[in-house]
């Protein structure tokens, strides 16, 4: 009988550790976000660590090359962990490591009994040497609020590549040219920006090295307009409380939440769809057109402030995306440019819009309409019929209002409205580099 009670108190006492995990028999889980290849001098090693029971005890990472092991990484945990994320910065070059081969050595043990462990090892190569980047063209001189454009090669090695400026990221393409490595950028300059900012390209490898190269360019700065505009109850009540989605009474916040929230959110929709660059290859052809027999009655940049029952409305101004063209009541729209329809509907203060793709990450913009004549997916020329001008949205009277958006930023329109900027800027620079010049 004490044998019977013996064994059942230690098929007890094994059940308890092996439900608490402190007796267990599964290793951690190692996984990695992509499996190394190459490391350099700015890799970023990123892994998942991972034991539900008992808990993680230790991590460690370690570089093997020629008999010298490195320690990267050693983690002890004073209270078992579940999971963990590391991303992990290494400079093979500050690490002493020869351009050869070496290995990556991840180990993860678990806090029972028995101290289970889990190996993951990857022979890798050992890179230093940046890619080669040579910029071909770029603007000479860019407006804030204008659109910029380089062209550049990089070296066959190069993954990853693309221009910066200031806290933007923007993609540049492959493809316009025989030679894949010849990279083409259209890019905003934002119309805030008062002054000159660096701008760089960049080009990255497998093992995480980088080059970057200056692009040397003339800042010339543009005033943009100020206005002040009336507001009054019958704008009130026909059109600002169309938009607004909550129930506000008191004129002045409820014309505040619509100017500056459901305006955000509507501008936020727009970037988001004309940040998508789904057609790479440029579709535009020469200048584009402005609304015909019009004339503009809104800027580009206009800062614009609102005036209630003659007062200004403190915290309620915004800028002015575009331009305003008027002509007739119900005017014709016609594409501005050959280029693709991405969307049709209803985008808010814009009112029903039509956002046309025109390649290289270009977009043009049409809103306030009162009808819409084409479909998302429809293929459209310079002067396709796409709409009529009307007063749809926060419109006062019947008019157009244009923009242009590269790579999802707003642009002044008026450089895309002139045929020899499009030509020294984008079409010549192509013709130089595809004559070898």
């Amino acid at each position: 009988m004490k044998k019977i009670i013996f064994i059942l108190l230690v098929i007890a006492i094994t059940g308890f550790f092996l439900y608490k995990g402190t007796i267990n028999l599964g290793k951690p889980e190692i996984k990695l976000e992509k499996e190394p290849k190459a490391v350099g001098t700015d890799y970023r090693l990123s892994f998942y660590v991972e034991d539900e029971r008992p808990g993680l005890n230790n991590v460690s990472v370690k570089i093997l090359q020629n008999g010298k092991e490195i320690t990267l990484l050693e983690e002890n945990f004073k209270e078992p962990v579940k999971s963990k994320k590391y991303i992990l910065p290494i400079n093979a070059q500050k690490l002493g490591l020869a351009q050869n081969k070496a290995e990556i050595i991840i180990t993860a043990k678990d806090d029972s009994l028995l101290h289970n462990k889990k190996e993951y090892r990857k022979e890798v190569i050992i890179d230093t040497e940046p890619p080669v980047l040579s910029i071909l063209y770029s603007s000479e001189s860019i407006i804030n609020g204008g659109t910029g454009f380089v062209f550049y090669k990089v070296s066959n090695d190069t993954i990853k590549t693309g221009l910066t400026l200031e806290n933007y990221n923007f993609r540049c393409f492959s493809g316009l040219f025989k030679d894949k490595n010849i990279y083409t950028c259209a890019f905003p300059y934002p119309y805030y920006f008062n002054d000159k900012k660096p701008i760089y390209v960049y080009a990255e490898d497998e093992a995480g090295n980088k080059a970057t190269q200056s692009v040397n360019y003339t800042f010339k700065f543009v005033k943009y307009a100020n206005s002040v505009i009336k507001i009054d109850d019958n704008f009130i009540n026909n059109k600002i409380k169309q938009l607004s989605d909550k129930n506000i009474q008191n004129p002045i916040e409820l014309f505040k939440y619509v100017n500056l929230e459901i305006r955000r959110k509507n501008e936020e929709k727009i970037h988001k769809i004309t940040s998508e660059c789904k057609n790479i290859y440029p579709m535009f052809e020469g200048a584009f057109e402005q609304l015909k027999n019009s004339a503009k009655l809104g800027g580009f940049a206009d800062y614009r402030n609102y005036k209630y029952n003659g007062q200004i409305i403190e915290g309620a101004d915004a800028y002015h995306k575009g331009f305003d063209f008027a002509s007739v009541k119900n005017a014709p729209v016609y594409a501005s440019n050959k280029g693709v329809v991405v969307f049709t509907g209803n985008l808010g203060i814009y009112g029903n819009s039509v956002i046309i793709d025109h390649g290289l990450c270009i977009y043009s913009l049409y809103s306030h309409l009162s009808e819409i004549s084409v479909k998302n997916g429809d293929k459209v020329d310079k002067n396709s019929l796409i709409g009529k001008t009307g007063t749809t949205g926060l419109a006062v009277g019947d008019h157009l209002h244009f923009g242009i958006l590269v790579q999802g930023l707003e642009v002044n329109p008026i450089e895309w409205f002139d045929y020899h900027w499009i030509k020294t800027r984008f079409l010549e620079p192509i013709e130089k580099i595809n004559k070898g010049g």
